[in-house]
């Protein structure tokens, strides 16, 4: 797998790994596409922060009022491999959930998964999980970009810790002590690493205070790769949850082939710029 390190390789890969899968023992390459209500953010946002990431990047511009969706044709390229070599067939995906196709790759009936760090215990908590630490790895989700190769991991978050504005002083003041307080005590930083499984960003960590699961150490090693750059999170800029609501419908309506991906492209850069124009 060093050598996949971009979309033809790993379409090669995939698309060999599916016409012998039955040899290899897995139902299918990838895990379900999960489309159940409200299951769909990993496509919807996670999945479309890559071509919007590109976009912005050609631009120069870290927002933008409109969204050519120069990329969309390379997002479309990996939600086909997606749903054309998975477990499910894609006509049947709006019944599937994200712990449907973690439970898939734990029982290793799928061989690849989207997902974050968080994911590690998804998968070890799974009753009768076959994956061992040793076992998993990330890869980077490549879509056929020019200069891919040095393309590392999607690396960030779209949260945020805020403090409401109308809650009284007393209570603004109880929960900056309490945020203060998760992430500089002992105890604190101990549900943060060992309990949630956190990436912790702030200097109140050391470098060795970090979760000690295999996801966790495989982003670390991808952060210090001087041979690759990460991708950042930047769906904070995405419209509105309504904008990414639709674009998940119209990704599940391509799926099952009740639209085309044209239909997709103009969808989105219509929707964006609508309501972008209503803020």
């Amino acid at each position: 797998m060093d050598e996949v390190n971009n979309f033809e390789k790993l379409k090669a890969v995939v698309e060999d790994m599916t016409l012998h899968k039955d040899e290899l023992g897995i139902k299918g390459v990838f895990a379900s596409t999960s489309f159940g209500s409200g299951e769909d953010w990993r496509w919807q946002t996670h999945l479309a922060n890559l071509p919007v990431y590109y976009e912005f990047r050609d631009k120069n511009v870290s927002d933008s009022d409109t969204l050519d969706f120069t990329y969309g044709d390379n997002f479309r390229n990996i939600f086909d491999l997606y749903i054309n070599n998975s477990c499910t067939p894609r006509t049947e995906l709006a019944q599937k959930s994200v712990t449907d196709s973690m439970t898939e790759f734990a029982l290793e009936e799928a061989a690849m998964v989207q997902n974050g760090n968080w994911a590690w215990s998804q998968i070890s908590d799974v009753e009768g999980n076959k994956v061992k630490e040793e076992n998993i790895k990330y890869l980077p989700i490549y879509t056929g970009v020019e200069g891919e190769e040095s393309q590392g991991l999607c690396i960030g978050t779209g949260n945020y810790l805020c403090v409401n504005s109308t809650s009284s002083e007393a209570e603004q003041q109880a929960a900056i002590d309490f945020i203060k307080w998760v992430y500089s005590s002992d105890t604190g930083k101990d549900y943060v690493i060992s309990k949630l499984g956190f990436i912790p960003p702030f200097n109140t960590f050391s470098e060795d205070e970090r979760p000690d699961n295999p996801l966790a150490r495989e982003v670390a090693e991808d952060i210090g790769n001087d041979a690759t750059s990460s991708v950042n999170w930047i769906f904070s800029t995405f419209p509105s949850q309504q904008f990414k609501n639709d674009f998940g419908s119209l990704l599940l309506s391509y799926a099952k082939g009740k639209c085309e991906w044209d239909t997709v492209i103009k969808s989105v850069k219509d929707e964006w710029a609508a309501q972008k124009a209503s803020d």
